[in-house]
């Protein structure tokens, strides 16, 4: 699979009639793996801050992962969040036109035409249930300014389409706007923020993770475990405190790299099926019970076994981990006793290597 590659970003925006700041966002990219590498705009969400903030948070995940990289190579997630606020904070002009919502059959349809349940819910949710009659009847003209909220419930992050379908970049003029976009904080007033972190290193890749004092989790690997902390935590606080994301990112990547191993003596206590549990992971479970010796042959696991972490590694270590990752969150308590976490024991590191999602 290959990487998204950005080559350009550009926001619009006009002030809404009460005040607030309405942002359109366009990314100007091509994929890595299909030649020739030729790039083309986007339009990727619109909405005010906090709502295209989120979409940008979401980019930014994919960027500690290396999906979404710039034409020199890999893209710090807290460096993309930073260019979008600056590219927010000084947006082109977004000119007011008429946008005509048809419905067709078409790949680049403004509304398709298997997607109107879609389209009756979501103008329903935000009590635009009106319009839709107009949209199905044969098309609703809207304005984008005065318009903007249909456009949102149907185009923005809580909507079925992508924005492409209706704005391009060459609707932002070249007049630069001064939006009203908060400062950055102090480092020291933003980090007071950060919540309190406990992280083991499960091997080479994986880690354990417990925010706050709550239940320990298996998070993945690295970056995903640096993908979740953006979209589930980051996000919220650089909200309520801006530059949160730009100090506390590279803060917790280090945290990471630089976890000590799991303790040996950590009991893991694991739920065959609990509810929500998924096939595959109720399986996973029955394959570790069997690995580790606690059922014979094809027996199922019992619906709750123990056993200490120890017991997964040796000579099938890469196996058994790999098992213990696909079990659902649910699936398992992490008993790890209280020990110095500034301890920096090496972890565990497995013969193969092999990758893990589990958010």
């Amino acid at each position: 699979m290959g990487a998204t590659v950005l080559t350009g970003k550009r926001a619009g925006a006009f002030q809404h009639a009460d005040g607030e700041w309405i942002f359109a966002l366009f990314e100007r990219t091509y994929e890595k793996n299909c030649y020739p590498h030729r790039d083309h705009w986007s339009g990727i969400t619109i909405g005010n801050y906090e709502s295209v903030m989120r979409r940008v948070f979401h980019h930014a995940r994919s960027c500690e992962g290396g999906m979404l990289q710039s034409r020199s190579g890999d893209i710090r997630p807290e460096h993309y969040i930073e260019s979008w606020r600056q590219e927010l904070a000084k947006p082109m002009a977004l000119h007011d036109r008429q946008i005509d919502l048809r419905v067709g059959n078409a790949f680049d349809a403004i509304i398709p035409e298997k997607s109107l349940d879609d389209v009756r819910q979501c103008l329903a949710n935000v009590n635009l249930q009106s319009r839709f009659d107009a949209v199905v009847a044969g098309g609703l003209s809207v304005s984008l300014h005065a318009d903007v909220d249909v456009l949102i419930a149907l185009y923005g992050e809580d909507g079925p389409f992508s924005l492409w379908r209706v704005l391009c970049v060459d609707d932002c003029g070249s007049m630069p706007l001064t939006a009203s976009v908060r400062r950055l904080l102090p480092a020291a007033q933003v980090m007071k923020q950060m919540p309190g972190i406990r992280c083991h290193a499960i091997d080479g890749e994986n880690r354990l993770i417990s925010f706050d004092g709550k239940p320990w989790h298996h998070a993945g690997w690295q970056y995903n475990a640096v993908g979740s902390f953006i979209t589930e935590l980051a996000y919220d606080l650089e909200m309520a405190f801006p530059g949160f994301a730009k100090r506390a990112i590279p803060k917790y990547r280090d945290m990471l790299r630089n976890a000590s191993a799991v303790p040996p003596e950590t009991k893991l206590i694991v739920s065959r099926a609990p509810a929500g549990a998924s096939t595959w992971a109720v399986a996973s479970a029955d394959e570790l019970a069997r690995a580790i010796g606690v059922v014979n042959g094809e027996q199922a696991a019992p619906e709750q076994f123990s056993f200490l972490f120890r017991d997964v590694l040796g000579e099938q270590s890469s196996q058994l981990l790999y098992k213990l990752a696909s079990l659902d969150r649910s699936q398992v308590v992490w008993d790890v006793p209280a020990i110095e976490l500034a301890s920096h024991t090496p972890a565990p590191v497995c013969s193969s290597q092999f990758s893990l999602s589990l958010f």
